[in-house]
């Protein structure tokens, strides 16, 4: 008996293999869709008051760097920037990048909208905060670090998505 169940294993073991590259033209370029990873941002319709937010952020972009710098004349900090654009759309916040974080009403990373703040945790220790305004293209305008320009980027890089903290609606 043990002879006769050796020799139908290799059998069915063929039979098997020659089902599967029967069936294999069959499916040959009919992968499943991609699936979108859970942590996208994508980029979603902006109200009027979003629009100016987002419009005014990208109208500063190239404004130099400029540690505790809260007007494009002398350059801004992430903070700053954030301070300054909402000032002069209306809006008072706080100075500094720790106390934004509080400002407004939390928001799920899906939830995201034009204008939002979204904030990232930039080194191991928790003790570097970093703060921007999202754009309506999934992005977001901030004034990144020293002997930068304040610039966009995308929240879905690789970077600024395995640093993300969370967002902030303010508006």
């Amino acid at each position: 008996m043990t002879g006769r169940a050796t020799f139908r294993r290799p059998l069915f073991l063929a039979a098997c293999l020659l089902a599967c590259a029967a069936l294999l033209p069959a499916c040959a370029g009919k992968s499943p869709a991609p699936v979108p990873p859970e942590d996208v941002v994508a980029p979603r319709a902006a109200t009027p008051a979003e629009q100016k937010v987002v419009r005014l952020a990208r109208s500063l972009v190239g404004t130099p760097y400029k540690w505790g710098g809260y007007s494009p004349r002398t350059g801004f900090d992430c903070s700053g920037f954030i301070w300054y654009v909402y000032s002069q759309n209306g809006v008072t916040l706080p100075r500094m990048t720790w106390q934004q974080l509080n400002a407004g009403k939390p928001v799920q990373r899906a939830d995201i909208r034009p204008g939002d703040l979204v904030f990232h945790q930039v080194d191991k220790d928790g003790k570097s905060l970093h703060v921007g305004v999202v754009t309506d293209r999934g992005t977001f305008v901030h004034a990144p670090s020293s002997g930068k320009n304040v610039m966009e980027s995308s929240l879905n890089s690789p970077f600024w998505a395995e640093h993300y903290l969370g967002a902030r609606r303010i508006l």
